[in-house]
């Protein structure tokens, strides 16, 4: 009887979104416009701090003429500076004026996106389009006052036009992302999996494109300017909210005495204590070992004489979470690196590497995705929690911080969890010996 429920219970989890009510685009419009409601009005009432980061980026651009590109946020790609004078330009110079601007332009970029997996996501696009709406609801306002919605959105867009044949625009997509936040570069291989002229093409997009970028920004601010998004990751500490720092924020619990938080001249909030060096050597090790892990899957996959678009979105979904876990460094905003390649995973998984969709959806790959879906939206609620709702007391030691901790590092090991059992899925096609389906 347990397991007839349970049956029943995993049925109902895994097949809701397909339901008669998600196929409706008005519902799914209500859905898309309530989510978005709650997003302005968790700002607007509960965390009107978290704008701190677009004043941020209005403030380093108001003062580049002054400061040069070369001195101009520089722990970012130079890119990213032109990026953000778009909504210096639209809102008039003004701080609230960009602010508007900045928030306006992220909503356009959710819209467009949005639209893109109803129009091209086959039989599972409310999976899609539910996933996405919900998860940036989680999000809360960091989806809209941070700019890494911009790569997250633009992996899914990659994976969209690789199912549409247009190899070439989803490689400049993949390296307009590493323009911007560097690490959409290692989902290039995913891309190149199918047809060798589509790789080919593919390849192209990615440093043709990447690599212009790169030259207009070498000869516009320099060869400093150019390194300098790698040569400030290497000074910086354990952030309070990483992988690695969560020893050390639940020893500071009992022994808070012997454990310093504190904003860096990163701009974040580090630990220091009591293990701290060790945790930071562990990171670095870990990162070397994961990005080893990524290329040996990434030969293995290509290896095998065929290959499905559902794969490539576990695999780019798995150098999102690599990089997450390896990283001395996991701001909330990173979460949302997960977004796009997942919603854009249910909506390829019913097209095979032709862009020709099956009959049916096979049943297994719609179930993992769909577990996955449900892992990150509750891992997404949790980030939520942390930031905005509970950094204060987390970071300041005040009432709540052991509350607050409790949570982040049940956070922490559940995106672990979520890794490993990403690795498990995708070692499971792309083992030497396994069988094609």
């Amino acid at each position: 009887m347990q397991n007839s429920r349970w049956r029943r219970f995993r049925y109902r989890i895994t097949n809701f979104p397909g339901s008669v009510w998600a196929q409706s685009p008005r519902n799914l419009l209500i859905a898309w416009l309530g989510a978005r409601l709650l997003v302005f009005t968790l700002w607007l009432a509960v965390a009107p701090s978290t704008q701190g980061d677009v004043i941020y980026y209005w403030n380093r651009i108001d003062q580049l003429p002054e400061m040069g590109p070369e001195q101009t946020l520089t722990e970012y790609p130079t890119p990213v500076i032109w990026l953000l004078q778009v909504p210096y330009l639209l809102g008039g110079g003004s701080r609230i004026g960009y602010v508007i601007a900045f928030v306006a332009c992220m909503v356009l970029l959710d819209i467009g996106f949005s639209w893109s997996m109803w129009r091209n996501g086959g039989r599972l696009r409310s999976h899609a389009l539910l996933f996405w709406t919900a998860f940036l609801a989680l999000v809360g306002p960091t989806a809209y006052l941070r700019f890494d919605l911009i790569p997250s959105v633009l992996a899914g867009w990659a994976l969209l036009s690789l199912l549409k044949g247009r190899a070439g625009r989803a490689g400049m997509l993949i390296g307009a992302g590493a323009a911007a936040k560097l690490w959409p570069a290692l989902m290039w291989p995913a891309l190149t999996g199918f047809r060798k002229r589509d790789a080919f093409r593919a390849t192209l997009g990615v440093f043709g494109f990447g690599g212009l970028l790169a030259l207009v920004s070498l000869l516009w601010a320099g060869w400093d300017r150019l390194l300098s998004p790698l040569t400030w990751q290497s000074g910086r500490a354990l952030q309070v909210e990483s992988i690695w720092a969560t020893p050390l924020m639940l020893a500071r619990i009992v022994a808070g005495s012997h454990y310093w938080v504190g904003i860096s001249s990163f701009q974040a909030f580090e630990i220091h204590g009591p293990g701290g060096r060790a945790m930071l050597a562990l990171a670095s090790a870990s990162s070397v070992i994961g990005y080893l892990g990524i290329l040996v899957l990434y030969g293995l996959w290509l290896r095998r004489p065929r290959r499905r678009m559902v794969e490539a979105a576990a695999l780019m979904l798995l150098v999102v979470l690599v990089i997450i876990v390896t990283n001395k460094t996991f701001s909330p905003q990173y979460i949302m690196w997960l977004g796009g390649p997942l919603a854009a995973g249910f909506a390829v998984v019913s097209f095979d590497a032709t862009g020709r969709e099956h009959l049916r959806v096979h049943a297994t790959d719609q179930r993992r995705l769909t577990r996955m879906g449900w892992m990150v939206l509750v891992l997404t609620a949790l980030t939520q929690v942390v930031y905005p709702i509970g950094y204060g007391p987390l970071v300041q030691g005040t009432f709540g911080m052991s509350t607050v901790t409790v949570v982040l590092a049940v956070r922490n090991v559940g995106v672990v969890a979520l890794l490993a059992w990403t690795l498990r899925w995708i070692w499971g096609f792309v083992r030497p010996g396994e069988r094609e389906e």
